[in-house]
């Protein structure tokens, strides 16, 4: 089985450089947001950083996600992405290495969404935001770089039925919106290892 070491890390790294992101310009029909892929180093190796979004959101309540959301105005999005990751999870800005973007992603619910992988060089106390993150988990990158992943399952979105990738881990399932940008990043990972 593959291992996501050190050594991936680096590749990992190299590939971004050569590699721009492609972004679409789809404003002012879609809103501009970002995520960010925090890539943390724990006992085992390195992990993806999730959250469960709150119970009492109104919309994706309870769903698994990686902290993102709108960009302000006259923000980037590099400044954003680490912006949302202090306030919904509490990872300092200065905490967040961005190594790499991935394409962008336009939602069903009307987002254009950038993708930034980002490594947490160091531990990081959590705090949540309480209104929006109920909990935070992180996934060892081999649990998801396995050849059964991942699952791909139908979902009736609007009266249409949409194929979505699923990762099951645990109790917990990764699916929609971060799914596919799970399933974008692991692409680039597998080239890593």
């Amino acid at each position: 089985m593959p291992r996501f070491d050190d050594a991936s890390l680096a590749r990992l790294r190299e590939f971004f450089a050569r590699r721009p992101a492609i972004e679409i310009d789809a404003a002012p029909q879609v809103r501009r947001a970002c995520v960010l892929i925090p890539i943390v180093r724990s006992d085992e190796g390195w992990s993806l950083l999730f959250s469960r979004r709150s119970a009492n959101l109104a919309a994706h309540s309870g769903q698994i996600a990686f902290p993102g959301g709108a960009v302000e105005e006259g923000e980037s999005l590099e400044d954003a992405v680490k912006r949302e990751a202090e306030e919904e999870v509490g990872i300092p800005r200065e905490s967040v290495e961005l190594i790499g973007r991935l394409d962008d992603v336009i939602t069903n619910s009307g987002f254009l969404v950038a993708p930034f992988a980002g490594i947490i060089n160091e531990r990081v106390e959590y705090v949540l935001q309480a209104s929006e993150v109920d909990e935070v988990f992180e996934v060892p990158l081999d649990a998801l770089l396995v050849p059964d992943m991942p699952h791909v399952r139908y979902v009736t979105f609007r009266n249409r039925r949409y194929p979505v990738y699923s990762y099951p881990f645990g109790t917990n399932d990764i699916w929609g919106l971060t799914g596919r940008i799970v399933k974008a990043f692991l692409d680039v990972a597998w080239q890593a290892v």
